[in-house]
């Protein structure tokens, strides 16, 4: 397009060369009709006046010359300037890796980068000039144009990523992908207007997402367990059929044997060359590529799976054809490691009616055997706790029967010697006292033992029925009376008459009562005071020990009714360090709460509640 100053310039520079030629046909003209007259001296006025206008003419000429030629420059550095541009904005648009697509107000394909021609597959000169539809599937074509259209008739002139719901493209070998995409339009001077689409695959990182779905779910799985023979089943169930086409487990167990468990793909025929492997457990000498593994503990990746391979990793005809009934195609072997041991290995494998593995899925098959070998070993130490537990129990039934038994004869021979002493033998009486209360002191201490393996077992035995609270107050009462007198403590029941009957096991709720004095008795000195509460606190009846004993200091109380914890320092010996812990675990059997109030110096506040029978 020529610019005005162009035109205006071109103009002058034509005026002058007219205004030149007008004054030499007039000094023609004038110099043939004075030479006529012969007047000389208008003759020279003429020539002086045609002089002076040639002069003129010529500066302006020049200056016209020269103003062009400036324009000229000026308008190829501009055109230069403006290739400089197109040829760099045409190089973004080429190296760009998202696929980006112009086309005009029917729909036909103005510009294909190479990131287009990379997602759809086509060349550009096969898309340029042609409709956009054929890069969309048939059933979006109708929505998209509609879409188009509105965009066009929006004032907005664009719209980004993440506006959009997702879209769907079409490639050449007809395969779809989802994308998402940005729109832009440009209006032009002559009217109509050309949309500009950026648009990026994110098939990809669909796949990502449901991978990590997938994997979050089959790790759910793992949770539901610690049976190590189940859980064993379910690592090898666990990337079926989201992941791979079959998978075998081949778990260590010993130093020198494999275990191999199959899962239950949902394919009889799968299922039954499966089982057949699982039947002939390799060993460490074994070509398997299993074993390179679980030697190494590090993944492998196999792609391409042929009866070659098969061969080189099998050890006679028999296992090549159980191997080769499988139908592998790719192969992934994955280690599980945990706490830096190797427990097995798990191998995927897809048939040939599904892509091999690819770097992605070897990634996510990595983070499925990590969370699947800290689940089997897990199994294996709840296995070991269990194991370990169960032999604690057996020792705790020795203790329980074959202790009790003479700890009890014990007691009884030194019962019946200290009624066949006489006041004047004072020394043996007091050691037959101290053999009677170690003998107290053990029978407690088996009793406590017992308990607290049952409260870990979850076999606390309560039997709960309506009883009449009264009754177990005083009865409680009267086993510590003598041993309070002894101490010179004031030792007193406060209940109101008529307290509601609560529901509740007697022995289980004599017990907590004896923990709580026995640890009153413990810490509170001589000439103190221990009293015994018991008040109806809307539908539960609260009872309460007090003391006057040295209290507990602020840093202790959170730790006080935890199981073999003791004060340190200067307290009384003979705790066991489980009576508190055993009461909490009585009370809240019973559905009620225990906590503790105290001071240091000021004594300390025991109180639990038991629910109101109704």
């Amino acid at each position: 397009m020529v610019s005005t100053t162009y035109k205006l310039r071109m103009t002058v520079g034509a005026g002058v060369l007219a205004l030149l030629g007008i004054g030499a046909f007039a000094f023609y003209v004038a110099q043939r009709a004075a030479a006529a007259a012969g007047d000389t001296q208008d003759l020279r006025i003429v020539q002086g006046l045609l002089a002076v206008l040639l002069l003129l003419g010529v500066v302006l000429a020049w200056f016209a010359y020269a103003s062009l030629q400036d324009d000229l420059a000026r308008r190829a550095e501009v055109e230069a300037a403006l290739r400089s541009s197109e040829a760099k904005f045409a190089g973004i648009l080429e190296i760009a890796a998202d696929a980006i697509i112009s086309v005009d107000e029917q729909q036909r394909v103005l510009h294909f980068n190479r990131g287009a021609e990379v997602t759809f597959g086509y060349a550009a000169h096969e898309v340029v000039g042609r409709p956009l539809g054929q890069l969309i599937p048939a059933r979006f074509r109708g929505p998209h144009d509609a879409f188009v259209r509105g965009f066009g008739q929006a004032p907005e002139m664009a719209r980004q990523m993440g506006q959009r719901r997702e879209i769907w493209g079409q490639r050449r070998d007809g395969t779809e992908f989802p994308a998402e995409a940005s729109i832009s339009k440009l209006r032009l001077d002559g009217g109509g207007a050309i949309y500009t689409v950026l648009l990026r695959d994110v098939s990809e990182r669909r796949k990502r997402e449901q991978g990590q779905e997938a994997l979050a779910a089959a790790v759910a799985r793992l949770g539901e367990t610690l049976e190590v023979d189940v859980t064993e089943r379910s690592v090898a169930q666990l990337a079926l059929p989201w992941l791979a086409d079959g998978a075998l487990l081949d778990v260590l167990t010993g130093t020198t044997q494999l275990r191999r468990v199959p899962p239950a793909t949902g394919d009889a025929a799968l299922d039954a060359a499966l089982g057949a492997v699982a039947e002939h457990p390799i060993d460490l000498d074994s070509p398997s590529r299993v074993v390179d593994v679980l030697r190494r503990g590090r993944p492998e990746r196999v792609e391409r799976v042929d009866e070659e391979w098969i061969e080189a990793h099998t050890a006679d005809r028999a296992e090549f054809a159980r191997m080769r009934a499988l139908g592998m195609a790719s192969v992934l072997l994955l280690p599980l490691v945990a706490r830096e041991h190797v427990l097995g290995v798990l191998k995927l494998f897809r048939r040939a009616d599904r892509p091999p593995f690819d770097a992605a899925d070897q990634r996510l098959a990595e983070e499925l055997a990590l969370r699947a070998a800290f689940a089997l070993d897990n199994a294996r130490l709840y296995q070991t706790a269990r194991q370990a537990t169960h032999e604690r129990d057996h020792a705790l039934g020795i203790v329980s029967h074959d202790l009790r038994n003479p700890i009890s004869a014990i007691g009884m021979s030194a019962r019946a010697l200290q009624a066949t002493l006489g006041p004047e033998d004072a020394e043996r009486r007091v050691l037959v006292d101290n053999i009677m209360a170690s003998q107290d002191l053990t029978q407690r201490m088996i009793r406590d033992l017992l308990d607290v393996a049952s409260i870990q077992m979850g076999r606390l035995s309560v039997v709960l029925r309506t009883e009449a609270l009264r009754p177990m107050l005083d009865r409680t009462m009267a086993l510590f009376q003598r041993e309070a007198a002894e101490k010179a403590i004031a030792f007193s029941l406060v209940a109101p008459d008529g307290l509601p009957a609560v529901t509740a096991d007697p022995e289980r709720v004599l017990q907590v009562l004896a923990n709580l004095i026995a640890n009153a008795l413990r810490f509170t000195d001589r000439g103190g005071r221990i009293t015994v509460q018991a008040r109806v606190e809307g539908d539960e009846v609260e009872v309460a020990v007090a003391d006057s004993g040295a209290g507990i200091s602020p840093e202790n109380m959170p730790r006080i009714f935890e199981r073999y914890w003791t004060v340190r320092g200067n307290a009384p010996k003979g705790g066991t360090g489980l009576g508190l812990a055993i009461a909490r675990s009585i009370v809240e059997a019973h559905g009620g709460r225990i906590w503790a109030e105290s001071a240091v110096g000021q004594g300390s506040t025991f109180r639990f509640t038991l629910r109101v029978a109704r």
